[in-house]
């Protein structure tokens, strides 16, 4: 499954490592990760051009195995998100099956 990060980009939910509030990385360690994704060519702005750059508008980190988004939307929308993509698998994983005989009435 794909969990969407905004303005177009989807990353599949089992390369996802972490979703973290932003504002985390904004000073101390968290800005030196994002200074050495960034050099790495790893970290990737999904936010609309209009703005890019605006701090404010930039609301969580996504890290994956192989790059780094910043996103739009929030941490807690993100997280809800994937959930509901693993709800609904182990909804369907669990639903028995029905019989063929099921199907057709007499």
């Amino acid at each position: 499954m794909f969990l969407h990060l905004g303005n177009g980009i989807s990353v599949r939910t089992k390369d996802v490592i972490a979703i973290h509030d932003y504002a985390l990385f904004q000073k101390g360690t968290g800005s030196e990760f994002l200074k050495h994704e960034q050099a790495a060519g790893r970290l990737e702005n999904t936010l609309p051009l209009e703005i890019r750059q605006d701090e404010e508008a930039k609301k969580s980190l996504i890290i994956t195995d192989k790059k780094t988004y910043l996103s739009a939307i929030s941490p807690w929308t993100l997280k809800r998100r994937s959930q509901m993509v693993y709800d609904t698998m182990d909804m369907e994983k669990d639903a028995a099956p029905l019989a063929v005989s099921e199907f057709f009435t007499e």
